[in-house]
């Protein structure tokens, strides 16, 4: 009888543990993802803003790299992924700024604070692009 109350006390003690090493795993992992992701790019951006999607997928790590190419001369986006188990990275050619934009933390605050102030839903870039 009394086995049932300890083992739920011992579980109810020990779940806190593991979601908070689940969390530190987390970030460890997003850590990792955009370090390789950015050790594996042809070629080094200026001002790079890396976006790692927080989980991935059940085998990979996603992230998308942004900054100023010096062989362009312009913004590109490379995307990462990332081989859970291997620990390798595969990533694309170069994407240019018009077709995809990594949507950096003060941009993404502007957008907020604009939909807080009309209630408007409808999101826009500097280049009025939805």
């Amino acid at each position: 009888m009394r086995a049932i109350p300890l083992a739920v006390l011992s579980m109810s003690l020990a779940a806190p543990l593991a979601h908070a090493s689940s969390s530190d795993a987390w970030e460890e992992f997003r850590a990792d993802v955009e370090k390789s992701c950015l050790a594996s790019l042809p070629e080094a951006l200026g001002t790079p803003t890396v976006f790692v999607e927080p989980t991935g997928t059940e085998t990979f790590g996603i992230a998308a790299v942004e900054g100023l190419s010096p062989e362009a001369k312009s913004q590109i986006t490379y995307v990462c992924i990332y081989d859970k188990q291997k620990k390798t990275v595969e990533v694309s050619p170069p994407i240019a700024a018009e077709f995809l934009h990594v949507v950096r933390e003060s941009e993404r605050a502007a957008a907020a604070e604009q939909k807080a102030a009309t209630g408007d839903n409808k999101t826009e870039d500097a280049a009025g692009q939805e």
